[in-house]
């Protein structure tokens, strides 16, 4: 269990870590996290913006309890899996509302959140739940076991952050198939 724990260690970190530096990488990318948490919650600009902090300081305090040893990447887990958990909710109130907000979770996004961001975020909160059970006090053992945990958490790391690109490309490639699900 401690190899699959390390990989949802190191997928969280890769996720978390390319939220924090997309949404801080400039002021134009700051305001437009901020245009979106407003759009998802209906918030005024003065809340919104102080959402956006909160949870931009929030996603980096999982990374660096992610990081961290044992009992305290435990905590991390958790926090991750919770802030995972009210994205989720954001993101469902948002389409029960008919709205389709840029998510903005990993930079210019500018597709509307939709059911792929709700199995996306499923899928790491599973991750967040499979990391904190099988955490322990210490690494892997046996090298070879170290480098697999750590190469799978980061292809699929990888893969989490690009997702939204790689389904905007596929709409792009194939659009009379994107219209026909849309009806």
């Amino acid at each position: 269990m401690e190899f699959a724990a390390m990989s949802c260690r190191i997928l969280l970190v890769i996720v978390f870590t390319v939220a924090v530096v997309s949404k801080l990488r400039g002021t134009d990318s700051f305001g437009a996290f901020v245009r979106s948490v407003q759009g998802f919650a209906v918030l005024s600009p003065r809340r919104g913006r102080a959402v956006a902090r909160l949870v931009t300081g929030a996603e980096a305090a999982g990374v660096v309890l992610l990081l961290l040893p044992g009992p305290v990447a435990i905590a991390g887990f958790a926090l991750v899996g919770c802030m995972l958990g009210a994205f989720t909710l954001a993101i469902g109130a948002s389409l029960r509302r008919g709205v389709r907000v840029p998510c903005r979770c990993f930079g210019a996004s500018t597709s509307g959140a939709g059911p792929l961001h709700l199995i996306r975020n499923g899928f790491l909160i599973a991750v967040a739940v499979t990391g904190a059970v099988g955490t322990s006090h210490g690494l892997p053992e046996a090298p070879g076991g170290l480098a697999v945990a750590v190469g799978t958490g980061l292809v699929l790391g990888v893969v989490v952050t690009v997702l939204d690109d790689v389904s905007e490309s596929l709409r792009d490639a194939f659009p009379v198939a994107a219209r026909k699900t849309q009806r």
